[in-house]
C-alpha cells in the first residue's frame, strides 16, 4: 500500500453500499461518515446509482463505482478476477478499512478486501437467524461485526467470539426547535386538509416492510375515523424490487377502497420535515435490526406504534415510550392508532417519553467515539 502524506495521513475508510437506491442503510452510512470525518478520510463505493453517489458527493466524499462480484464456488475463477478489480480500487486509494454497510456487501466483496490486505468491518442492520453456507463463507474474513441492536446480535446465524462483535446504536439528531419547518406548509404541499389526522410511516416500499398489515389496519381506522390520511415516505420506484412491491400494495389499497386516503411521496431528503407533519408515526414491518425511522420520529416527539420484532423491542418500551403491536396483527395496530387519536393527552405523553429516551440513549458523542474506536483498534493490530 502506498504511503500517505499531509492531510491524507488520516486513516482511510472505504464504505461499500450494498444496493442501488437510497434507504435506511445509505442514510445511516452517511451519518457515520459525518460523525467521524474529522479524524478519518472516507470513500463511498457505490453500485452506479446516481442518487446514491450524489448523496455522498453532496458532502464532498469521494465516490467509486464498483460492480459487486458474484460469490460462487462453481465460478470461482470469475469471482476471483472480479474481486481483483475491487482490490485494486481499494489499494489505489490507500484504504485502511473496508466497512461493509450491510451483510450483503460483505457477501460479495469481502474477498476483495482480504486480497487488498485491509481491515474488514461489517455492519449488521437486520436480523438474520438463518444464514446458508453460501452466505456464511464470505463473512469469514470479517474482523469486526457491528450490530445495531442486542437483538440483531442475538439473532445472528453465526456464532461469533465476543472479541469480534460490537453493538452500537445509531445516533439520532435532535432537531433544533423551529428548524424542522411548518406542519401546515407540508400538509398544504401534499394536499392534506389541516383538520385531518395524519398517520405516517417512513420506509421504502419493499417486502421487508409490512404494508399489507398497515393497509388492513387503515381500513379499520377509516371506518371509525374517515378524516384520516396515511402518509408513506420512502422509495417506491428507484429500484425494481420496490417498484414491483409498490404496484402490489397499490393494488391492495384499491381493492380495499382506501387508495384515496394514502399518499406515497417516494424517496425524500427532507424526512424530518415530513415527520413533523404527522400526528402519529407507525412502522409495520416483518423484521427490523434497529428502527432508525422510529427513533427519528421519537426525536420529534411523535407518538409511535411499531411491530414488536427485532431491535424495535429495544427502541420502544410498550406503553412507556410508545406502543407495540404483534407481528401481522392488523386489528391490534388499528386499535392502537385509534387509541392515540381518541386520547391526545396519552399520545402527547408517549411523544415526550420517546423524546427523552432518544436524548439519553442515542447520543452523537457516544456513537462517534465508539465507531472511531473500532477503526483505530483494528488498524493498530
Amino acid at each position: 500500500m502506498t504511503g500517505k502524506s499531509g492531510a491524507e495521513n488520516r486513516l482511510t475508510v472505504a464504505h461499500f453500499m450494498p444496493w442501488s437506491g437510497i434507504g435506511g442503510v445509505e442514510i445511516a452510512t452517511l451519518r457515520m461518515v459525518e460523525a467521524t470525518r474529522e479524524e478519518f478520510r472516507h470513500i463511498a463505493f457505490c453500485m452506479g446509482d446516481a442518487a446514491v453517489k450524489e448523496l455522498f458527493e453532496r458532502i464532498r466524499v469521494e465516490t467509486v463505482t464498483y460492480s459487486p462480484p458474484v460469490s460462487s464456488v462453481r465460478h470461482a475463477g470469475k469471482y476471483y478476477k472480479d474481486s481483483l478489480v475491487i482490490s485494486d480500487q481499494l489499494e489505489s486509494r490507500g484504504a485502511d478499512v473496508a466497512h461493509f454497510a450491510e451483510t450483503k456487501a460483505a457477501e460479495t466483496s469481502s474477498l476483495a478486501a482480504l486480497i487488498a490486505g485491509v481491515q474488514i468491518v461489517c455492519h449488521v442492520r437486520n436480523t438474520y437467524p438463518n444464514l446458508s453456507l453460501r452466505r456464511r463463507l464470505p463473512l469469514l474474513p470479517v474482523d469486526c461485526f457491528v450490530f445495531v441492536s442486542e437483538e440483531a446480535k442475538r439473532q445472528f446465524g453465526i456464532s461469533l467470539p465476543d472479541g469480534k462483535t460490537r453493538v452500537i446504536y445509531d445516533a439520532i439528531e435532535l432537531p433544533d426547535a423551529g428548524a424542522v419547518g411548518s406542519k401546515s406548509a407540508v400538509r398544504s404541499e401534499l394536499g392534506i386538509p389541516d383538520d385531518c389526522t395524519v398517520v405516517g410511516m417512513v420506509a421504502r416500499v419493499n417486502p421487508q416492510k409490512d404494508y399489507f398489515t398497515l393497509a388492513f389496519a387503515a381500513r379499520m381506522v377509516l371506518r371509525r375515523r374517515p378524516n384520516t390520511r396515511f402518509l408513506v415516505v420512502g422509495d417506491k420506484s428507484l429500484v425494481e424490487p420496490n417498484r414491483r412491491h409498490y404496484e402490489e400494495v397499490a393494488g391492495a389499497l384499491r381493492e380495499l377502497g382506501i387508495e384515496d386516503n394514502f399518499i406515497f411521496t417516494g424517496h425524500r431528503d427532507d424526512v424530518y420535515r415530513l415527520i413533523e407533519a404527522m400526528d402519529i408515526f407507525v412502522l409495520a414491518t416483518h423484521r427490523e435490526g434497529f428502527g432508525l425511522c422510529v427513533a427519528e420520529a421519537m426525536a420529534l416527539q411523535k407518538p409511535v406504534v411499531a411491530t414488536a420484532v427485532g431491535g424495535l423491542l429495544e427502541v420502544v418500551e410498550h406503553r412507556v415510550t410508545g406502543l407495540l403491536h404483534q407481528h401481522e396483527d392488523s386489528g391490534g395496530l388499528a386499535e392502537m392508532i385509534l387509541s392515540l387519536i381518541d386520547n391526545p393527552d396519552e399520545a402527547k405523553k408517549f411523544g415526550m417519553a420517546g423524546y427523552e429516551h432518544v436524548r439519553r440513549s442515542y447520543s452523537q458523542e457516544a456513537f462517534s467515539r465508539d465507531l472511531a474506536g473500532i477503526y483505530r483498534d483494528l488498524v493498530a493490530r
